[in-house]
């Protein structure tokens, strides 16, 4: 799939961000691939969970500049071409039924954020920056940024982010709410491939369903989310894993989850 590597293995999706010589900057190309990729993704009913990642020496620096350059004979369609590919690809992995993890180190900024966004739970290691830096060069944000993230860390914090282009340290992301723990650098790589090893061997149907209403949770009220869960109950129940789990838990061996 080109500048995006990906494998599956035990039911696993592996993503890699793969274009390090140009710290994984997103242009048209690598939009296309991570659309592919997306796409890829939601139509194998096999995966089990998914692990998102970076090759080189950061995550992704977020929008490719040179290509905003290259295209400013028609900056408009130029950047409309690349949002909407970005866009589409999370949308397409918030609304997959199985859990997904990101593992970001060095950097990760801009339009890259969107991919932490569309994933259930982030790991950084130790000294990553985040930023989004869309007012430095004169831009607006995309890629869920304006939506997702004053709602992970506050309106007033993202504000911060976006007006005063603020860049800060794993600790303070993981202390504000946008990713959830910081590992030592070394250490990334086998901690996230054991969350993501973990969740793969879990309930990923209940998972599935608890992920579609954690999603929908910011749009809906709660007389609707208590309906929504009710119905997503009687979904799961019908499923094999759920009395199956249920016995074991009472004859207290460890359940065994087959996604069905």
């Amino acid at each position: 799939m080109g500048l995006i590597a990906y494998d599956v293995e035990d039911g696993i999706g592996f993503v890699r961000l793969d274009r390090p010589d140009a710290r994984n900057a997103m242009n048209k190309d690598m939009g296309l691939a991570l659309l592919e990729v997306a796409t890829t993704i939601a139509n194998d009913d096999s995966l089990r969970a998914v692990l998102i990642t970076g090759n080189g020496p950061v995550f992704s620096v977020g929008g490719d500049i040179r290509a905003f350059s290259d295209g400013a004979a028609d900056l408009p369609d130029t950047l409309t071409r690349m949002a909407l590919l970005s866009h589409e690809a999370i949308r397409i992995l918030s609304r997959v039924e199985v859990p997904i993890v990101t593992a970001v180190h060095g950097a990760c900024a801009g339009a890259a954020l969107g991919l932490l966004y569309a994933a259930d739970i982030t790991l950084a290691a130790a000294g990553t920056k985040f930023a989004t830096g869309f007012g430095r060069i004169g831009i607006t944000a995309d890629s869920g940024n304006t939506w997702y993230l004053p709602k992970f860390i506050g309106i007033r914090r993202a504000a911060e982010m976006l007006f005063e282009d603020r860049v800060i340290d794993a600790d303070t992301a993981a202390d504000w709410g946008l990713i959830n723990r910081v590992v030592p650098a070394d250490e990334l790589a086998v901690e996230a491939e054991a969350v993501v090893r973990r969740l793969a061997a879990g309930a990923t149907r209940s998972y599935g369903e608890m992920r579609r209403l954690l999603h929908n949770s910011w749009t809906t009220t709660v007389d609707q989310a208590l309906s929504e869960e009710t119905a997503a109950l009687r979904r799961i129940s019908r499923t094999a894993d759920a009395p199956a789990a249920i016995d074991s838990f009472l004859a207290k061996r460890q359940p065994s989850f087959t996604g069905e």
